[in-house]
């Protein structure tokens, strides 16, 4: 992967459930955890997506109003560390934003046996969430969907948000649902619980609403 292109699955904002405030929210292509009932196994497949360059997606980030910071989920971001690492750099100078990521690998293995460039990712990340999704371990929790996943505050900048939510009983932040410009529907956020997807969009299509569909493979290399 050159590491001025990002392979990606899809981006909105602003999102409001997927970390704290308002979010722009980068979804990377490719994930080799391959978790029972992911919500988007779409984004499983290293060879599919939209192949984006990491200044363009900088300047999408930077010209979306009112955000706070970016969120990564996926897919698994940490197979793009450099051109996620670069992004983030990107941003900054120009904006004073937070990072919260998503990564099925855990922080420890990161640490210790991750490559040059995760370890560079990790020190730009304000809010780490790690671990797989567990479908046995479903839960309703702040900004995860298993209960094997944790809030992990990587700076200060979320931690006494944290300290705090933790203290309280955690709830999802629950969904939000978009409208695209070709009429289907997309929802982003942690569903409450599992088998969300499939009887969502059973439902909508029963009544003629067709959800995001899944994404070609992209034919072009970087």
């Amino acid at each position: 992967m050159n590491e001025k292109i990002l392979r990606l699955f899809s981006r909105q904002s602003p999102v409001s459930v997927l970390g704290p405030g308002q979010r722009a929210v980068i979804w990377v292509q490719g994930c080799r955890f391959a978790c029972k009932n992911c919500i988007v196994p779409e984004s499983w497949d290293e060879s599919a997506g939209e192949l984006v360059s990491v200044a363009e997606m900088a300047a999408w980030v930077l010209a979306q109003p009112g955000i706070e910071g970016i969120t990564f989920s996926g897919g698994e971001p940490m197979l793009q560390a450099k051109a996620l690492a670069d992004l983030i750099d990107l941003v900054r100078a120009k904006a004073d934003m937070g990072v919260v990521c998503y990564t099925g690998y855990r922080l420890e293995q990161l640490q210790q046996q991750g490559t040059r460039e995760q370890q560079e990712l990790l020190q730009r990340i304000d809010l780490l969430i790690d671990g797989v999704y567990i479908e046995q371990q479903h839960a309703d929790l702040l900004w995860r969907g298993s209960a094997n996943q944790r809030l992990l505050p990587m700076t200060e900048r979320y931690q006494a948000l944290i300290i705090d939510q933790l203290a309280q009983k955690e709830r999802s932040q629950g969904l939000q649902f978009f409208m695209e410009t070709t009429g289907q529907v997309q929802f982003v956020g942690i569903p409450k619980q599992p088998g969300f997807r499939q009887e969502f969009e059973s439902r909508m299509l029963s009544r003629g609403v067709i959800m995001n569909p899944v994404k070609e493979p992209c034919t072009n290399q970087p």
